[in-house]
């Protein structure tokens, strides 16, 4: 059992987080049950037609099937932007928790950097970052 004045800190973090999930899981789950009711009392139209069903390509015609093949630089591009992106985020609240100690953390961050800036260096020496 708990005892004293912070007997309600758990529950009460813990209900607000239940009461959040349960907004985050009915948001979406509200209209996709609506739109199945609507469908099963038929209260939807169905008009099924080729137009409706063809693949949307800013209004232009579609050209082939939909199973081409692409690029795989776009991921490679995309990946690389993700990893650098998310890596310099994580300075700033490092920075924030370790503002008592600018010099060393000035070091730290300099390390960080310099081994984000390897990273770089090695992936343009490897022309990772050249379209071809």
């Amino acid at each position: 059992m708990w005892c004293g004045e912070d007997a309600w800190v758990i529950p009460d973090t813990f209900g607000r987080i239940a009461i959040l999930l349960g907004l985050a899981v009915a948001f979406p789950m509200l209209p996709l049950g609506i739109s199945y009711l609507f469908y099963r009392f038929k209260i939807r139209p169905t008009n099924e037609s080729p137009i409706k069903n063809a693949t949307y390509e800013c209004g232009v015609e579609s050209e082939g099937t939909s199973w081409g093949q692409f690029n795989a630089r776009y991921y490679l591009f995309a990946l690389g932007f993700v990893i650098f992106d998310v890596e310099v985020i994580f300075l700033y609240p490092w920075a924030v928790e370790h503002a008592e100690a600018p010099l060393g953390t000035l070091w730290k961050a300099a390390l960080f950097m310099g081994i984000l800036a390897f990273g770089l260096a090695y992936a343009w020496r490897k022309r990772a970052l050249e379209w071809r």
